[in-house]
């Protein structure tokens, strides 16, 4: 049987497109949800962490002393998430952390593309996956990971600390790829996931950029995605231009805003 905090937060966090990583990190059974006790489970705020993944969001004004506890007790690269109204609480608790504005973006209906097919684009899971050797080893890792079950791609990358198989997904990850000559250079899969969202992570090997295959990577996955009755949402920081001019591109529509914190 869920802990009540547990079952609090997933009523209290809705299926919208700023809380796809907040909802997300909920539903893969594996979050920590925690409140300044005794709690008010109805009304007081709290904090979901996913240890795995160095990532934790702030919901509806916790403690300054919960979010500082939390954030510090993770290991690895951390990424804190809240939403705009909660910049100046959030940064009151973790000083000395920086904050950068992140874009949400999200299609306003099925697209006209949808309908077709991309050339040189597949989909695979781990059983089928093609050789990555080619792949810078970062961006190899992050995609193995995937593959593996754990995809945890983030607004602000950096070091994550080793997962267990306690932390993977029970069903597979499927990665679109864009392929050149041969070899996958362009690539899509989703991250978190709700039940009408999944977290867009989309890149393309340097040297085959601006060459319009990370939006056919991204077109392909979100046909899979369709499928599984799931809605994209692509999210970037303000400062990735190049990611959020690909999603105007596509289609996607501004759906929401938050901000993330990350240690100086």
């Amino acid at each position: 049987m869920s802990h009540p905090a547990d079952r609090a937060a997933r009523d209290r966090v809705p299926d919208l497109p700023q809380w796809v990583d907040t909802r997300g990190m909920l539903l893969t059974g594996r979050a920590r949800v925690s409140f300044l006790e005794p709690a008010d489970y109805a009304r007081d705020g709290f904090v979901v962490e996913l240890a795995s993944r160095a990532l934790l969001s702030a919901v509806d004004r916790p403690p300054a002393s919960l979010i500082a506890e939390r954030a510090h007790g993770l290991s690895g690269d951390v990424n804190v998430l809240c939403l705009p109204d909660m910049v100046e609480p959030v940064a009151a608790a973790l000083p000395g952390w920086r904050s950068q504005g992140v874009r949400l973006h999200a299609l306003p209906g099925v697209m006209p593309w949808e309908a077709d097919g991309d050339p040189d684009v597949t989909v695979f899971v781990s059983a089928d996956a093609p050789a990555l050797h080619h792949i810078p080893d970062a961006l190899r890792e992050e995609l193995e990971d995937a593959l593996a079950g754990h995809p945890a791609a983030r607004f602000v990358p950096g070091a994550l600390p080793p997962y267990t198989p306690a932390d993977l997904s029970p069903t597979p990850v499927p990665v679109a790829a864009a392929w050149v000559e041969g070899r996958p250079v362009a690539f899509c899969y989703p991250v978190l996931q709700t039940e009408r969202w999944w977290d867009v992570s989309v890149d393309t090997l340097e040297g085959f950029r601006g060459r319009g295959l990370a939006p056919r990577a991204a077109r392909q996955m979100v046909r899979l995605m369709r499928t599984r009755g799931k809605s994209p949402v692509w999210g970037a920081v303000e400062t990735n231009a190049a990611s959020l001019s690909v999603a105007r591109r596509l289609g996607f529509v501004e759906a929401g805003r938050l901000a993330v914190f990350t240690a100086a």
